[in-house]
């Protein structure tokens, strides 16, 4: 009874059912994976770990408990605990289609593409109408390198299951990968239809446009992805780095000084202040930001390119030179090294 109500939608009576259950058998496994399972889908991890791990004391054996187990694991951030799991129901049951694909995955986590791949093949061969298995193996041939049979099992996912958002983005990720932007950007469009809160779709619409110049289009992207996600620091520095190109230096400005009282250790901002300051206030109004950006991002190598400049301008020709040099050793392959060495000997260095 509990498992008819639970198919057919309706959790507290399958709740009651269940308990019921185990009110005649206080260690019945079946309905300790159903309450576990109702649990999961309320956002009670902490109850359902509990719940599958006491029907598996009783039964270490069942199969949609150790499988259950590995979901809960891999949820929690142990994709090495979930793949154990997943291993043990590959090996019990090695007709099932779906334990491979979970294992692939969990796999592909770890790094083990060669181990993901060869369960990720296990899988749909058993069961090629599966749209998780082509998901991951699409996935998992992806990140090998291999773009066409990326594209070809990634494709055919989205064909099998339309409403998942996930196949939507990651096909959107393969095209993108072989340049084929304009069909990329319709796959993440249609990726943030099925789940209008995947703030990443809208974050990879937008970094396609920008990435072409186009920021017009862009910031309108990132800026729906802001709504679905505004705690995402990251798109509202690129809703900057936008305004900045567009010579919207106090709207950049704004951004950005929200951003670090945000976060006050994204580093990588102290620059692109300076620069924003630089173009709209002068090189004055610059300065103690290229400064802080020097310190809190060693390795970026313009601050001292522009602070060179600035110290140049103030007749501080030595603390010009040695800017100027740790520039050249911060970008020793820099295109304009020719003439940073000649503004060196000019200033004596």
């Amino acid at each position: 009874l509990g498992e008819l109500a639970l198919a057919e939608g309706d959790a507290p009576a399958a709740e009651a059912a269940f308990r019921r259950a185990l009110s005649i058998d206080p260690e019945h496994a079946p309905a300790l994976v159903g309450l576990a399972r109702i649990a999961l889908a309320r956002g009670d991890l902490a109850g359902a770990r509990a719940g599958v791990e006491q029907a598996l004391a009783v039964d270490p054996g069942r199969l949609d408990a150790r499988r259950l187990h590995g979901e809960l694991l891999w949820k929690a951030g142990d994709p090495k605990g979930a793949e154990a799991d997943f291993r043990a129901v590959t090996e019990a049951a090695p007709r099932e289609a779906a334990g491979f694909t979970r294992l692939g995955a969990v796999r592909l986590e770890l790094g083990d593409q060669a181990g993901a791949l060869k369960a990720l093949e296990s899988s749909t061969g058993l069961d090629g109408n599966q749209a998780d298995g082509q998901f991951w193996l699409g996935r998992a041939l992806l990140a090998k390198g291999e773009l066409p049979g990326a594209l070809t099992r990634l494709k055919r996912a989205v064909e099998l299951d339309p409403a998942a958002a996930q196949h939507h983005l990651w096909y959107g990720v393969a095209l993108e990968r072989g340049n084929s932007l304009v069909e990329a950007v319709e796959a993440y469009r249609a990726a943030a239809a099925a789940d209008p809160k995947l703030a990443e779709a809208w974050e990879r619409v937008g970094n396609v446009y920008a990435g072409v110049g186009r920021c017009e289009d862009a910031v309108p992207a990132f800026e729906k992805a802001l709504a679905a996600a505004p705690a995402l620091l990251r798109v509202k520095i690129a809703i900057a780095d936008c305004r900045e190109k567009q010579a919207k230096h106090d709207a950049a400005i704004k951004l950005y000084r929200e951003v670090l009282k945000a976060d006050a250790k994204a580093v990588a901002v102290y620059y692109k202040m300076a620069r924003a300051l630089h173009e709209s206030a002068g090189a004055k109004a610059a300065v103690p930001w290229y400064e802080r950006a020097a310190r809190e991002e060693p390795d970026n190598p313009m601050p001292y390119y522009y602070l060179g400049f600035a110290y140049k301008d103030r007749g501080q020709r030595a603390r010009a030179v040695q800017l100027f040099r740790q520039y050249l050793q911060k970008k020793p392959d820099a295109e304009d090294k020719k003439d940073i060495e000649l503004e060196i000997e000019d200033l004596g260095g």
